[in-house]
């Protein structure tokens, strides 16, 4: 990557890769390097000849370290690798970009569009995450002090609901997420439910301090998701133990201090650092990491492919390939569908500059783009619509259907959808930000 591109503060995605999984998941015939090589269709067909799902314990967290400190520098520094916990990977460049050279007075300079980015999606985003945070410990409070059935319920709808807005977050998770490791803490997976259950069956009293200090495995939405809905989404009130209840207890607080360091990191600054907003509205005019105003606009757009490539070939792209439904991001809850949906509406969100969650409303890089080169602005938001429904086409859940040979034309369609959203932010959008 190039030193421009080093200022995308992106998670690496590679701990996903598992190639023992793919060959034990194939048939003896058709190895995971023959498959990873051949076209999507005949991948469909292929994979729809097994007769079953080959589920594969995934071992170890998944998430990286982040990049490094990019105050100290100047610049971002490259992803960390270890897993995709949150993020995708850089996305990486793409191998025949197209260059359009557009002249001085089209190139980007709208700084509108990155004070939008951050007051009207990233700060509205974050607070209404830190909201459903801070109600999902309070269900899990009163779901532990009296654990019935309603109150069970209660804590897993607020958890789906925070997870939602999570996953919306995703196409901007660089800056501090990345660098302060906080989208780690958040969202490591797959998770390895050995590191769980290790917690489980130590002896050690289990507090919110004490829970802080553990591997990212070990806390987070996917270690308070394995408790609340067990390894199948089949987990009932009466296999909670004593020491579960424990658990939830003291992780549920410390998912949301870390979801509001996430936001007080934009907008107040933690740790020392200055709030990341200064940084990033005041590009090319003082901030330390990006030199331009092309440079954020770039970290826009990066974010964008870093999402739309972790979902397509690693979100569905790994686990369909691998035919294992142990590589689906929320299997303990079965709503890998909707985290889905999800990381695509981020994606939109991030390319229209607005948080329609919110309700809020603002510039966007679509706005750039459809300035310069209105039918690739309108090609772009036909491909969403078009990825959008072809995912909601795919029958779920998907921890069910991934491996039914009637579901496989679904599941690959909407695969493909995404990766041609991917190759237009790569090839024609990020070459004209660029300049």
């Amino acid at each position: 990557m190039n030193k421009t591109l080093k200022l995308w503060a992106r998670i690496g995605t590679c701990a996903l890769v598992n190639i023992g999984a793919m060959s034990s998941a194939l048939s003896e015939s058709v190895t995971a390097e023959d498959t990873l090589a051949l076209p999507s269709e005949q991948v469909s067909t292929l994979l729809s000849q097994n007769d079953a799902c080959i589920a594969v314990p995934v071992e170890g967290g998944g998430e990286g370290g982040g990049e490094g400190d990019p105050m100290a520098s100047g610049e971002g520094g490259e992803g960390g690798e270890g897993g995709e916990g949150g993020e995708g990977g850089e996305g990486g460049e793409a191998a025949f970009t197209t260059r359009v050279y557009l002249p001085p007075s089209q190139r980007f300079q709208d700084r509108q569009i990155l004070t939008d980015f951050v007051d009207q999606l990233i700060v509205p985003n974050y607070e209404q995450l830190t909201d459903l945070t801070g109600s999902l410990a309070d269900a899990i409070a009163t779901f532990t002090a009296n654990p019935t059935e309603a109150n069970l319920e209660a804590a897993r709808a607020v958890w789906l609901s925070a997870r939602n807005s999570w996953e919306q977050s995703e196409a901007f998770a660089f800056g501090p997420a990345a660098f302060l490791g906080l989208d780690a803490e958040l969202d490591d997976w797959p998770l390895n439910e050995a590191d769980v259950i290790a917690v489980l069956e130590s002896g050690d009293t289990l507090t919110p301090e004490y829970v802080d200090g553990l591997l990212t495995s070990q806390k987070g939405f996917h270690a308070i998701g394995y408790l609340l809905f067990g390894t199948d989404s089949d987990k009932t009130l009466s296999d909670f133990t004593t020491r579960d209840l424990e658990y939830l207890a003291a992780v549920a607080p410390v998912l949301d201090q870390t979801a509001n360091d996430l936001l007080a990191s934009w907008t107040e600054g933690i740790q020392g650092y200055p709030p990341f907003r200064s940084e990033f509205v005041n590009a090319g005019a003082g901030s330390e990491i990006y030199p331009t105003v092309q440079t954020a606009a770039e970290e826009i757009t990066q974010g964008i492919i870093g999402i739309l490539d972790e979902l397509g070939n690693i979100k569905i792209g790994e686990a369909v390939a691998a035919q294992n439904p142990f590589l689906l991001e929320s299997r303990f809850s079965h709503s890998s569908l909707a985290n889905f949906k999800d990381n695509l509406i981020s994606a939109r969100n991030a390319y229209l500059g607005d948080y329609a969650a919110a309700g809020t409303e603002g510039e966007g890089l679509a706005d750039f783009v459809a300035a310069v080169e209105p039918e690739l602005d309108a090609e772009i938001r036909a491909k969403l619509d078009v990825a959008m429904a072809d995912i909601e086409a795919i029958p779920g859940p998907l921890e069910k259907t991934l491996c039914d040979r009637a579901a496989q034309p679904e599941i690959i369609a909407a695969q493909e959808s995404v990766l041609e959203l991917l190759d237009l932010f790569q090839q024609r959008v990020l070459p004209l930000v660029q300049q």
